[in-house]
């Protein structure tokens, strides 16, 4: 008889234990309906702070526009190379020391990559150098070949080469003919 009693309480048990409690239910609709008006509520604060702030710049722009007339001028190519002559003449280098210049020019065989393009990623030109002992963009003058003339740092050597400097030219010719020369650098 107690195993029948015992039977029924688990029964009622289990049946128990398969019902769900209103509270859960009504924890997730409160939990759900809060993150709904959460995301309303940032839409709304969204929409407002956007109207407000064309509303802010709308007029600037009128006043801007009538006060200040933009003059569309020709843009005109800037010639680096004369420039840089122009400032560098009457500056005195801050370091004088000799090295070994050798030249290098735009075949594959004597660069990494796109032969027309330095380490820094400008196309190669007359007055470009390439140095790892020197930070890119460093102004170098060669007055005992070049004179007045100024080289400018853009590009880097495999770094076996210490104390040494390749000038770029224009053809492989002119490189070779160059060939290894030991000279005064000048750098500013």
């Amino acid at each position: 008889m107690e195993k029948k009693e015992s039977q029924k309480n688990l029964s009622k048990r289990s049946k128990k234990g398969k019902r769900k409690l209103p509270t859960t239910e009504f924890n997730n609709k409160l939990v759900r309906n809060f993150l709904i008006s959460i995301v309303i509520l940032l839409a709304i604060l969204l929409i407002l702070e956007s109207v407000q702030i064309f509303f802010q710049f709308r007029g600037l722009t009128k006043q801007e526009v009538i006060q200040r007339p933009v003059y569309i001028v020709e843009s005109q190519p800037i010639d680096l190379d004369a420039y840089l002559r122009e400032y560098f003449t009457t500056k005195t280098p801050k370091k004088t020391m000799y090295v070994t210049v050798t030249a290098y020019s735009s075949t594959k065989d004597q660069t990494d990559g796109d032969p027309y393009l330095t380490g820094l990623g400008t196309p190669v030109r007359d007055g470009i150098v390439a140095a790892n002992f020197l930070p890119v963009g460093t102004v170098v003058r060669f007055p005992d070949k070049f004179g007045e003339k100024i080289f400018v740092v853009e590009d880097r050597m495999h770094e076996k080469y210490g104390l040494q400097v390749d000038i770029w030219m224009s053809n492989q010719e002119k490189a070779k003919k160059f060939g290894i020369q030991y000279l005064k650098m000048e750098i500013f």
